[in-house]
C-alpha cells in the first residue's frame, strides 16, 4: 500500500511524505525546495513531486492521499460546535472561506476524491509522534497555535488506537499565547518563538505565572477575556529597541507558565493511564526547554518527539494514521533519524562547484581527518552530506560546525555567519556513547529537541554550545544512522579528546536550511564560513 501524506495548504511549514507498506521512504518540507522560509500557506507541490520521484511512481500509483487537516466543512462544523456561539460562528465562516481557497491549491484534481482522506489536524500530530516512537503504548499531548477546530489534544495511544480525553479550544490556545507574546517582544510570529525561549534564560519568571491561567481545573486553562486584557496591556517592542530586563522577565514568565502547564497535563495523563511513556507533537513540542523539564518528571520514563513536530509533521501523521485505519495494523516504522530529504552525488556536486570561479576545491582522500583538523584549528565548517534532514534542526547533514571548546565561537558564528542576536545559543552534536560525560540524567536525543543540565566539571569542553543557564540541547549522534557524521566527530575526538562539535543549521537568518549544492555553495561564499566540506570535496574561497 502506498500512501502520500500532505499538509493542508492553510498551514505553515508545509511538507509531503510517502509511505510504502507502512514504512517512510521520503519526506521533505516545501521551503527546502521553493526556498521560501516556512512556505506559508503554500501547497507542497514540489515536495509531492520529490516524494513520488523518490519511489519512482506517479500520482496514479498512489492508493491514498492523507491530508493532515479536517475537510473544510467538517472543520467549520467543529468550530461552530466546540466554541462559544459568536466566536465559533466567526471561526466556522472563516474556515469555509479560507480553507476552501487553500484546499484548491493541492495538485490533486485528477486524483479520485474517494481516496483522499482528511485527518483531524491534532489526530495527525498525535499519530506522527506515537506511530513513530516505537512505544507500544503512550500518553500523547499535541499543542499548537490552531489546528482548525482546536489547538490541542491530550490522550492515550495503544496499538492502532488513539483515544482523546481532553481537547484544548482555539480560544484557550497555548501556542497562540506564545506567538502573541513573541510579537510583543519585537520578534516575528511563526519564526521568533525560539528566540523567546532562548531569551527566557536571561530573565526571572514571576512565580505566579501569567495572570490569565486557571490552575484549578483538571488541566490548566487559559481564560480568554483575561488573556485578551493582559496582551492588550503589553507595550510592543520595536525590533530596533534594546531588550530590557522587563522583556527578559516577561519571556521567562511565559516559558515558566508553559512548562508548568504542560507538566500538569502530563501528570493528568499519568494519573489517568499509569503510563510513563510520553509522546509530544505540534509546534509547541519544538520547545526544547519545556521538553527537558518534562523528561525530568518522575512520572515520565520515556519521551519521544519526532523532528518535524510542527505542521510539517501533520503530513507524516496523516499518512501513518490512514495506514493504521486501512490495514488495522500499526505501521512498521520507528523513526530513528531525520534524513528523508534529497541527496546529491559527488558528480552533481562537482558539476555545481565548477560554476563558481571564486572557489578553489579538491577531492579529499580523508574527509574526516582534514575536516577535524580544520575544526581543531578554529575554522568554521559548512558541512553538506547525504540526505537532507526533515524538521527545523540541522542534524549533521546540512550543518555549520565549529570547535565547541573555543569560548569565542558562539559570538563568532552568531556575528559573522548567522547574522543573528548575540545571545542566541547553539547546540552540541555528541557521540551517543559519550552523552553521559556531558549531561545529567541523559536520554536519547537524536533530534536535538530536549534541553539537559550540563555537568559543571566538563562544561569547558563544550562551552560555546552551552546556554547561559547551564543547559544544552544535544544531538546524540549514532554510528548506525549517520556514519559519516559519527566518523567526523570520532576523528575530532582523536585529535582533541572531545567527542562533540558545535552544530547549527546551514543557513543564515531568514533563509531556509540549504538543500541543494548551489544553495550550500552560495551561502558559504556570502557569509563567514571558512571551509566548505561538500560530499567528498573541500572548497575554499580564493
Amino acid at each position: 500500500m502506498i500512501i502520500l501524506g500532505v499538509t493542508h495548504p492553510i498551514s505553515w511549514n508545509n511538507a509531503a511524505c510517502i509511505l510504502v507498506d507502512g514504512k517512510l521512504i521520503a519526506m521533505v518540507e516545501e521551503e527546502r525546495l521553493n526556498r521560501i522560509k516556512h512556505a506559508p500557506r503554500m501547497a507542497p507541490v514540489l515536495a509531492i513531486d520529490y516524494c513520488l520521484n523518490t519511489v519512482g511512481i506517479t500520482l496514479k500509483d498512489v492508493d491514498y492521499v492523507a491530508v493532515g487537516f479536517d475537510s473544510v466543512f467538517k472543520a467549520a462544523l467543529n468550530n461552530f460546535d466546540n466554541e462559544e456561539f459568536l466566536f465559533g460562528l466567526n471561526q466556522a465562516v472563516n474556515w469555509l472561506w479560507q480553507g476552501s481557497k487553500y484546499e484548491k491549491q493541492l495538485p490533486l484534481q485528477d486524483f479520485d476524491r474517494q481516496r483522499i482522506i482528511f485527518v483531524n489536524h491534532h489526530t495527525a500530530h498525535a499519530a506522527s509522534s506515537f506511530f513513530s516512537s516505537g512505544f507500544k503504548e503512550a500518553n500523547v499531548i499535541s499543542l499548537d497555535g490552531s489546528g482548525g477546530s482546536e489547538s490541542g489534544v491530550l490522550g492515550f495511544a495503544k496499538g492502532v488506537e488513539i483515544e482523546f480525553y481532553k481537547r484544548v479550544s482555539n480560544r484557550g490556545s497555548w501556542g497562540l499565547i506564545y506567538e502573541a507574546i513573541t510579537e510583543k517582544l519585537g520578534f516575528r510570529r511563526h519564526s521568533g518563538e525560539g528566540k523567546v525561549m532562548g531569551l527566557a534564560a536571561y530573565g526571572t519568571p514571576d512565580p505566579k505565572g501569567l495572570p490569565f491561567v486557571d490552575w484549578e481545573q483538571e488541566i490548566p486553562v487559559i481564560i480568554p477575556d483575561k488573556r485578551k486584557e493582559f496582551i492588550a496591556s503589553l507595550p510592543t517592542r520595536n525590533k530596533e529597541e534594546p531588550l530590557t530586563q522587563w522583556h527578559k522577565d516577561l519571556a521567562a514568565t511565559l516559558q515558566y507558565t508553559l512548562e508548568k502547564a504542560v507538566s500538569r497535563m502530563a501528570e493528568y495523563l499519568y494519573e489517568k493511564t499509569g503510563s510513563k511513556n510520553l509522546c509530544l507533537a505540534g509546534g509547541t513540542a519544538l520547545n526544547c526547554s519545556m521538553n527537558g523539564k518534562l523528561a525530568k518528571l518522575p512520572f515520565v520514563e520515556n519521551i519521544f518527539i519526532q523532528p518535524a513536530a510542527h505542521d510539517a509533521g501533520s503530513a507524516l501523521g496523516a499518512a501513518l494514521y490512514v495506514h493504521a485505519i486501512k490495514t488495522g495494523q500499526r505501521p512498521d516504522f520507528a523513526m530513528e533519524h531525520a534524513y528523508w530529504g534529497p541527496e546529491f552525488s559527488n558528480e552533481e556536486i562537482e558539476k555545481e562547484l565548477n560554476n563558481y570561479p571564486e572557489l578553489k576545491y579538491y577531492k579529499s582522500e580523508d574527509i574526516y581527518l582534514e575536516t577535524a583538523q580544520y575544526l581543531k584549528e578554529g575554522k568554521i565548517i559548512g558541512w553538506f552530506q547525504g540526505r537532507s534532514e526533515v524538521g527545523p534542526r540541522a542534524l549533521g547533514n546540512r550543518s555549520i560546525l565549529a570547535n565547541p571548546s573555543l569560548p569565542e565561537m558562539k559570538d563568532k558564528v552568531n556575528n559573522f555567519v548567522k547574522h543573528r542576536e548575540p545571545w542566541r545559543p547553539f547546540a552540541p552534536s555528541i557521540l551517543e556513547e559519550s552523552i553521559e560525560k556531558y549531561v545529567e540524567n541523559p536520554k536519547p536525543s537524536p533530534f536535538m529537541i530536549m534541553a539537559f543540565d550540563t555537568i559543571p566539571t566538563v562544561q569547558k569542553e563544550i562551552i560555546s554550545a552551552i546556554h547561559v543557564d547551564g543547559t544544552c540541547r544535544p544531538q546524540t549522534v549514532s554510528k548506525k544512522t549517520n556514519p559519516r557524521y559519527w566518523k567526523l566527530i570520532k576523528q575530532f575526538e582523536q585529535l582533541t579528546g572531545i567527542p562533540a562539535v558545535l552544530n547549527t543549521s546551514f543557513n543564515v537568518d531568514s533563509q531556509p536550511i540549504v538543500n541543494a549544492p548551489a544553495e550550500g555553495i552560495e551561502t558559504f561564499i556570502n557569509c563567514g564560513i571558512d571551509v566548505l566540506v561538500i560530499g567528498d570535496y573541500i572548497a575554499h574561497k580564493k
